[in-house]
């Protein structure tokens, strides 16, 4: 794998590294983002963000991602929902620059630079569906500095009546607050990727939520695990 981009800052060290047309995001060895454009799903844990949107008949009108990292997800939710407005926050200023040279993110999704949770407590703009995939990276390993304790009605505050929450978890003691959270939200599932410590948590707002609606849109072809030639991997339970 070539490393085609590499900065050191005060405390990380930034790569982009390709091996064909894959190009992938490192942050202090920690691998943010990886994005084919001729394989929009990857076969990795970024594929189940997009997924929890498939339980609503009616399509996003917006979406907010918390945490740009390379824009893997930017691409997911375009492909499946071209008309979607997107906007983006990210604290890192190179990942901005790093996702718009070389993920090639489109140029009319807003990104705006600044803290996840800072806009979220400052916003009154309400959103269809929210992404968070905020994590910092410390000795090589990726972890959350926020407890949800602190940030759920940020995100109660932000969505919309019938908005949907996607959330990139890691380990249990995670899984376990979220539980203890889950009476905020109408409902909630755990989706998990078998090669991935991580799960993604959806919660939903007031609305119908269906397992037909999910079931249905995985018989895409890029989504129809039926297919031998399909990378998705997922396993879907009720939280």
């Amino acid at each position: 794998m070539a490393v085609i981009y590499s900065k050191q800052t005060k405390d990380t060290l930034f790569e982009v590294r390709t091996h064909g047309q894959t190009v992938r995001l490192y942050s202090n060895g920690v691998l943010h983002s990886q994005y084919n454009p001729n394989h929009i799903i990857s076969g990795a844990i970024w594929d189940l963000l997009v997924l929890p949107s498939f339980f609503k008949s009616i399509p996003p009108k917006n979406a907010l991602v918390l945490g740009l990292g390379g824009g893997t997800v930017v691409h997911m939710i375009r492909q499946f929902y071209p008309e979607c407005e997107v906007h983006c926050i990210e604290r890192e200023m190179q990942h901005i620059q790093i996702a718009r040279r070389f993920f090639k993110i489109p140029k009319d999704v807003k990104v705006i630079k600044g803290d996840a949770y800072e806009y979220l407590e400052k916003s009154t703009q309400k959103y269809d569906w929210i992404l968070d995939d905020v994590f910092q990276h410390a000795g090589g390993e990726p972890e959350r500095g926020v407890a949800f304790s602190d940030i759920f009605k940020l995100y109660k505050k932000a969505l919309a009546k019938n908005g949907v929450l996607s959330m990139n978890t890691i380990g249990n003691e995670q899984l376990k607050e979220l539980k203890a959270l889950k009476n905020d939200f109408e409902s909630g599932y755990v989706l998990r990727h078998p090669l991935y410590e991580n799960a993604i948590i959806s919660f939903f707002n007031n609305g119908r939520t269906k397992t037909t609606f999910f079931n249905e849109t995985l018989k895409y072809k890029a989504l129809d695990t039926r297919r031998k030639t399909c990378r998705l991997k997922v396993t879907l339970r009720s939280l």
